[in-house]
């Protein structure tokens, strides 16, 4: 896996000479963004937090390296987003990194044994169309994610899914309102591998960007429900883009 892993990075590095110039410009972009909380899929994850972004495109191809760092130390994700955008749909391959403080293993990023590893590869496909405010995501786990066994080790792989659907209008230059809805499909962490299907997360959120010329100030609040776990979050964040 660490050698698929590199080979991922080596062909967007391999093509962005081949695809660049005047017409696809190579283009560098980050964001540095303060989160009350982090959260994920119906679940919060973490209290206040570090969000950093780093994303480099050329033509329609994308990398992007995040991560989230809570500021009490209780837990690590770096992650790593490949993907290739054409008209409307978006196809992306994705690495996450987790590790949490009490975790007695020591950490090492480059691990992917099946018994060991830290890392979940996910596979991921979007539509959004320009002319109606929907989106449709599709994401499956399918390294990385074992359905437990009964002594504890990891069997076999869940292909766990999660299926998000997300409608929004843009208030012109007054940000953007989303309703989003999400539900597990097949059994997964989401449910402890105990249903096939589960609605996990209803969010209202709003988002706006100022612009300062030079940088944004990217600004967001949501209010999430869970349904199958009837647990209710919140969040608000601040950040700034160049």
């Amino acid at each position: 896996m660490r050698t698929l892993f590199k080979a991922f990075l080596a062909a967007f590095i391999l093509l962005v000479p081949s695809v660049s110039g005047a017409k696809n410009p190579f283009k560098v972009s980050g964001t540095a963004t303060l989160q009350s909380a982090y959260l994920w899929r119906g679940e919060k994850v973490c209290e206040v937090n570090f969000n950093p972004v780093l994303e480099a495109s050329v033509g329609g191809f994308t990398a992007q390296a995040f991560a989230y760092l809570p500021f009490d130390g209780s837990y690590k994700e770096i992650d790593v987003d490949f993907f290739y955008t054409l008209g409307p749909w978006q196809l992306h391959v994705a690495d996450y990194f987790i590790r949490f403080a009490s975790d007695p293993a020591q950490e090492n990023f480059f691990d992917f044994r099946k018994q060991s590893t830290n890392h979940v590869l996910e596979g991921i496909l979007c539509y959004a169309p320009k002319t109606v405010p929907i989106e449709a995501k599709w994401f499956t786990f399918f390294y990385g994610d074992w359905i437990p066994e009964a002594d504890g080790s990891r069997g076999r792989t869940s292909f766990s899914s999660y299926l998000e659907l997300i409608g929004y209008h843009d208030f012109e230059k007054a940000g953007r309102a989303s309703l989003v809805l999400g539900a597990s499909v097949l059994k997964g962490p989401y449910t402890a591998y105990t249903k096939d299907f589960a609605f996990i997360h209803t969010e209202l959120r709003y988002t706006n960007t100022i612009d300062l010329g030079a940088v944004k100030l990217p600004l967001g609040v949501s209010w999430l429900l869970n349904p199958y776990a009837r647990r209710v979050f919140m969040n608000a964040s601040v950040g700034v883009s160049f």
